[in-house]
């Protein structure tokens, strides 16, 4: 069977541990493999100072939020240092403009050649973008239980409605704030699967906190600076064929000297917005946790870990002749994913910085707040006969998603 263990002795403490085929072994002891073969949390010099110095930052807030949750976001001296940065990369990026334009002026043959190559590249850089919506829109008429509830959790919250729900085949759950400050809820289908009713309701309750908590990267001015940043790293990326490659800087050493530094003001602009960010995370979470419960805010961080396991599983659905219900399959798999496994992802988590970007609280800090701030009983729980409304909704969602995935995989 998948799933009948057997027993070994750990390489480092002799301590007695489960073997599943099917998943990593580790010692519950020593932590023997617990990150699995190969990758022991390794880092490099510049990954554990980076790590260390967010941690350290992490640490200070979470010490401050143990005894009292501060909703309020300060203006202080990193913010002033975020839009510096931010004012730094639009004055610079517009003295390419000056640059030509005096190239313009001098009347030489080559100069105004290169006046030429500079004026594509800024316009290359600073060209108005739209985001683009990274699945389909639902709308209130099709799935009015869906949209009431999160209504009702931002009126908890004190937000005003989304103006755009948007499911994806993503295994997330995210916001977008769009032009006009229209503020968008993705929804990804593969992960809202995986959890029960009130860890959906932890899920957005989590991400409709910082619609009511935005931060200083929403602002027009931050958020810019980034899209400029990264349309320069685009250009001069090492790894691609950029426009610098064939017209500006031919010379690859140049190429790396200027990607270096614009990755270097990129990570600046990051981390000076570090400190808000991870405020505005331990916000969400301690207000997921009043609403949904914290026993369903630390259920959603361990499921949000499986990712790899739904696409496993879609892997395998979509090879199969005969039509299979591939979330009702991923359920199944979830239900069945062994104690060993689990306490294996929990100790990661509690040992370990799992954040999937720089700005993310450690784990560990998230979770050592939520059971700080214990909420056992949920502040918002819909009846019965919503919650069956609800789930069919869902339901249906599934299998339009269905399609769209098992397609994409056979297609492949």
């Amino acid at each position: 069977m998948l799933y009948q263990t057997e027993q070994e002795h750990c390489p480092e403490c002799g301590h007695q541990m489960e073997i599943n085929p099917a998943y990593m072994t580790w010692c519950v002891n020593c932590n023997w493999n617990i990150y699995g073969e190969g990758n022991q949390g390794r880092e490099s010099a510049s990954e554990k100072l980076n790590k260390e110095s967010g941690e350290y930052s992490s640490d200070r807030l979470l010490e401050a939020f143990k005894y009292s949750i501060d909703r309020s976001l300060p203006f202080t001296k990193q913010s002033v240092f975020t839009y510096s940065i931010a004012l730094l990369v639009h004055f610079s990026t517009l003295a390419i403009l000056g640059v030509a334009i005096y190239f313009f002026s001098t009347n030489s043959t080559w100069l105004g050649i290169l006046g030429i190559a500079l004026l594509f590249l800024w316009i290359t850089i600073i060209l108005p973008y739209r985001k683009r919506l990274p699945g389909r829109v639902i709308s209130r008429d099709e799935y009015p239980e869906l949209c009431g509830m999160i209504d009702e959790i931002g009126e908890r919250l004190n937000v005003p409605p989304v103006d755009m729900v948007i499911i994806s085949e993503e295994y997330t759950t995210y916001n977008l704030h769009l032009k006009r400050k229209k503020r968008v809820l993705v929804i990804g289908i593969p992960f809202f699967a995986a959890l029960t009713l009130q860890e959906k309701i932890a899920a957005i309750s989590h991400q409709m906190s910082q619609f009511a908590h935005p931060n200083i990267s929403n602002s027009s001015l931050v958020e810019r600076a980034r899209h400029v940043l990264n349309s320069w790293i685009d250009t001069v990326d090492p790894q691609d064929s950029g426009l610098l490659y064939w017209v500006v800087f031919p010379l690859i050493i140049l190429r790396l000297l200027l990607f270096a530094i614009i990755a270097g003001v990129y990570s600046l602009l990051i981390k000076s917005m570090r400190n808000e960010m991870q405020r505005v995370f331990y916000i969400a979470d301690h207000e997921a946790s009043e609403t949904a419960g914290s026993e369903a805010v630390l259920s959603l961080f361990l499921k949000s870990e499986m990712e790899g396991l739904f696409a496993h599983t879609a892997e395998q659905v979509a090879e199969y002749q005969y039509n299979k219900e591939l979330y009702e399959e991923f359920r199944k798999r979830i239900s069945a994913v062994p104690t060993q496994e689990l306490l294996r992802i929990q100790r990661v988590q509690e040992m370990n910085d799992t954040q999937s970007r720089s700005y993310h609280p450690p784990m560990k800090n998230r979770i050592g707040l939520i059971k700080e701030h214990w909420a056992m009983i949920p502040g918002y729980r819909p009846d019965g006969a919503k919650e069956r409304r609800i789930n069919e909704e869902f339901r249906l969602l599934e299998q339009s998603s269905q399609k769209i995935l098992l397609s994409d995989l056979r297609g492949n």
